[in-house]
C-alpha cells in the first residue's frame, strides 16, 4: 500500500475510534486529505513524525507521545483545546491522548504565587504567537517580565518613550486579545515589556539593570535571556522570552529556565 493509502486508512480508523470513545478531536500527523469524521480533524504541520523502520514498537510510541505533547501545548496555549481526550494519528500509530498532559507540562500553577493563572496563560499565548508569526515577514525576539511593576521599574530603565505611559487600562490589558496586535508592534522595539500582576502592560522598551554574572545559562542564549534570568533571580518575578533565532519560548523563574516551548507547530482544520 502507498504512503497516501496508509495515511487514509489510519485516519479513517482514528475518526471511527474518536467517535466511539467521545474524543474532542482527531489530531493528525498524516498528510491532509478529505475525511468523513463526526469530530473535528486538526492537522499538524511542521511537526511531522518521521518514524524509521528500525525503531521498536516501544520507541515508536515514545516518539509519537513526544510529538503529541508538543502539539498539545500549542492547542492549550491557543485555547483551541484546553481539556478532554483526542485521538492522535500518525503514519505508524494511533494513540489516545489527554490534553491535560500539555497543560500539566506548561505547569502554569507553578507560577501562581507570583502571577495569576489567567495572566500567565495570556502572556504565554501571546509569546507563542510572536514566536510563530514574527512580524512583517521577519522573526522577532522579545521578553516579558511579570510581577511587581514598581520593583521591576526600580531595577530597569526606559530606553525609549514608554508607549503605555498614561494609557487607560482597557488598552493595556494583556488578557484582552484585541490588544495583542499593538503589543506585537512594540515587540519590535529594543527592550522588554513590564506587566503587573493584574495583567496590565506597564511599559515597553525597558532595559534590565541586573548583574548577568549571577546566572549560568547554556551556550547560545544571548543578552536578553541572561538579563531576564538575572532579574528573576534578583526579584520574585517571572520572565518569558521569545528567541529571535529558533523561535523558542522560555519561561524563567529564580534565575532558571523552567519551561521551553517550541514554536514550529502549525495547525490546519
Amino acid at each position: 500500500m502507498t504512503r497516501k493509502g496508509t495515511d487514509e486508512q489510519m485516519l479513517r480508523t482514528a475518526a471511527d475510534l474518536a467517535a466511539s470513545v467521545g474524543a474532542r478531536a482527531v489530531v493528525s500527523f498524516t498528510s491532509p486529505h478529505p475525511v468523513d469524521s463526526e469530530v473535528p480533524v486538526i492537522w499538524v504541520h511542521e511537526l511531522q513524525a518521521e518514524i524509521l523502520g528500525d525503531l521498536t514498537p516501544h520507541e515508536i510510541l515514545e516518539v509519537s507521545e513526544r510529538q503529541m505533547l508538543e502539539a498539545a501545548v500549542h492547542l492549550y496555549l491557543s485555547r483551541t483545546l484546553e481539556s478532554g481526550t483526542v485521538v492522535a494519528v500518525f503514519p505508524h500509530a494511533i494513540i489516545l491522548y489527554d490534553i491535560e498532559e500539555g497543560k500539566n507540562f506548561i505547569g502554569i500553577r507553578d507560577f501562581e504565587d507570583i502571577v495569576p493563572m489567567d495572566v500567565m496563560h495570556a502572556v504565554l499565548g501571546l509569546a507563542q504567537e510572536i514566536a510563530t508569526e514574527g512580524r512583517e515577514g521577519r522573526s522577532v525576539g522579545t521578553a516579558f517580565l511579570v510581577g511587581d511593576a514598581d520593583a521591576l521599574f526600580r531595577s530597569s530603565h526606559q530606553m525609549i518613550i514608554n508607549p503605555y505611559q498614561g494609557q487607560p487600562q482597557q488598552v493595556r490589558d494583556i488578557r484582552n486579545r484585541d490588544n495583542w496586535e499593538s503589543i506585537k508592534e512594540f515587540a519590535q522595539l529594543d527592550g522588554v515589556f513590564v506587566i503587573d500582576r493584574e495583567g496590565y502592560v506597564a511599559a515597553a522598551g525597558r532595559h534590565i539593570d541586573a548583574d548577568l554574572r549571577t546566572v549560568m545559562l547554556p551556550p547560545g542564549l544571548g543578552g536578553r535571556h541572561r538579563a531576564t534570568a538575572a532579574i528573576t533571580r534578583m526579584l520574585p518575578v517571572v520572565g518569558v522570552t521569545v528567541s529571535e533565532s529558533g523561535g523558542l519560548v522560555r519561561v524563567f523563574r529564580d534565575g532558571v529556565c523552567r519551561i521551553t516551548v517550541r514554536s514550529d507547530v502549525r495547525f490546519r482544520r
